[in-house]
């Protein structure tokens, strides 16, 4: 892990500490992840990997910057990276005499001016967490989105109330109010606040299901029709 702002005589021992920390974190497998020594030249800290773990860490890191990335390699990324543009730095993580397998910007990651807007618009997902800690009359509302997206919501008690049923339930819901979206420095959207003006349950079934059930219905006439998509377009006139 080369850092070109530093020597081993100018790295600090409580960043070198913090950096091989997100490391660890990014590599997974910590147990089997080990710290070896400072290389001379630019500040190098060489990691070794054990022979069982090899193939754990290598499959983790091909999946950096994928949308299948780790929650807690997305974090450590993001920290070190943070790190270095903070130490006016930049790094590569390369196999030792061998290619580069991942670049660390730092300071040298263009930057842009942080936006902020309120916009009304709709969340889907899954109630994980209900109640709590809130804003004045509000309630905190968790839902988790597709994947590990989470969004921290805040809603009236009334409708908390009503949102009890779904809580930890695979029943997705849509809700739709008003965020507070940022876009950051590194020109990422992020949700600053979004609270829950309405609501309500979303159909779990899958789309073949959905089309056998619009089948189903009793004079639509589509299934003695030779070509309904054709008859579709004549309809809209397209």
């Amino acid at each position: 892990f080369r850092i070109d702002a530093w020597t081993p005589d100018t790295l600090p021992m409580s960043h070198l500490a913090v950096y091989l920390d997100h490391l660890s974190t990014l590599f997974g497998c910590q147990e089997q992840v080990h710290f070896v020594r400072v290389r001379k030249g630019s500040a190098v800290p060489e990691l070794k990997v054990e022979y069982e773990a090899a193939p754990k860490v290598a499959a983790r890191l091909k999946l950096v910057g994928s949308p299948d990335e780790p929650m807690d390699a997305v974090r450590a990324r993001k920290d070190i990276n943070d790190m270095l543009r903070k130490h006016n730095a930049s790094a590569k993580l390369r196999i030792k005499r061998g290619a580069v397998i991942l670049e660390f910007p730092g300071c040298k990651t263009p930057l842009s001016e942080e936006v902020v807007i309120y916009e009304q618009g709709e969340l889907e997902g899954v109630v994980i967490r209900l109640g709590g800690s809130g804003k004045g009359d509000t309630v905190p509302v968790w839902i988790q989105g597709e994947g590990i997206t989470i969004y921290k919501c805040d809603a009236t008690r009334e409708i908390a109330r009503d949102l009890a049923p779904y809580y930890k339930l695979t029943q997705p819901i849509c809700v739709a109010g008003k965020g507070k979206w940022r876009r950051t420095s590194e020109r990422k959207w992020e949700m600053d606040s979004f609270v829950i003006k309405t609501w309500q349950p979303l159909d779990a079934a899958s789309l073949i299901d959905v089309i056998n059930n619009l089948r189903s219905v009793a004079g639509s006439g589509w299934n003695d029709m030779a070509n309904p998509q054709e008859e579709l377009r004549k309809l809209r006139g397209d």
